[in-house]
């Protein structure tokens, strides 16, 4: 894929959102992001190895999947690990206004429909790259389920330590089902006090029937001080044992042994 690449010249800094995290950022985001990448670390897919690529849904729209998705990016970044950031939610894209950056010359999809070479833009400081989407297609489901895309991931996921691909409500089209079963695991935005049960249930069974491996659920917006964690989350295991699991702060995660519902916190909206 390297001949395929461009990597644009002068680099963009990771400060166009006040909530994508830095090195100054709060202790208990920094830290629910570390623990979130660890654990996501010690995830395996089908095969039982460890996941590498991985795309970051939710249940509905204005979740936090995209702000969860560049700081999932930007936390294995920050721990020298080559990492790309690929906005595939062709739909409703985010990552450029996140980033307050300029867009590359050529997106994601105009690369996908053969207009030129993917430009990659740099983040200052740390081992980290982004696609951008660039133009909104007409068909967006039939290019992330191109032939030219599988490779693209396949491409990326030899050429990058980790690759984070941020796509659209898996509740709401079609695209993260598409793509869950070419990546190694899938992250599940929830916001607090809004994602429903049904919503959840929902989002987890898309991916099971796409054959797709959930690493677990990310819950946005917690209020920590009012959980006192207290908070608990129900899920069931592949043996149909119901289960109880309480966390303080942070994230669930699974793996492919399971099929979990976990609960994760990760302190923003």
């Amino acid at each position: 894929m390297s001949h395929e690449l461009k990597r644009e010249s002068g680099h963009m800094r990771p400060a166009g959102d006040r909530k994508l995290l830095t090195y100054d950022s709060p202790f208990a985001i920094r830290e629910a992001y570390v623990r979130l990448r660890t654990n996501l670390m010690f995830c395996v897919n089908g095969d039982g190895d460890p996941c590498t690529t991985f795309l970051v849904t939710s249940g509905s729209p204005s979740d936090g999947k995209s702000l969860t998705a560049a700081n999932t990016a930007i936390s294995f970044a920050m721990l020298g690990k080559k990492t790309l950031l690929v906005d595939a939610d062709v739909r409703k894209p985010s990552q450029q206004r996140l980033w307050a950056g300029r867009n590359t010359s050529t997106g994601l999809c105009n690369y996908l429909v053969g207009l030129g070479a993917l430009g990659l833009a740099s983040i200052e400081g740390i081992p980290l790259e982004i696609a951008f989407c660039g133009v909104i297609p007409p068909n967006p489901s039939e290019l992330l389920s191109s032939t030219r895309m599988k490779r693209f991931l396949e491409a990326s996921r030899k050429a990058y330590d980790y690759v984070i691909v941020d796509t659209a409500p898996i509740n709401t089209v079609a695209d993260a089902q598409i793509l869950s079963p070419l990546v190694d695991g899938v992250i599940l935005v929830a916001l607090s006090q809004k994602s429903t049960r049904g919503e959840l249930n929902a989002a987890i069974d898309s991916v099971n029937r796409a054959g797709g491996n959930l690493c677990g659920v990310v819950i946005n917006g917690m209020d920590m001080k009012a959980t006192k964690y207290s908070y608990r989350y129900k899920y069931e295991d592949k043996c149909g044992g119901a289960k109880d699991y309480g966390y303080g702060y942070g994230y669930g995660y699974g793996n492919s042994g399971h099929r979990r519902q976990a609960q994760g916190r990760s302190g923003q909206s």
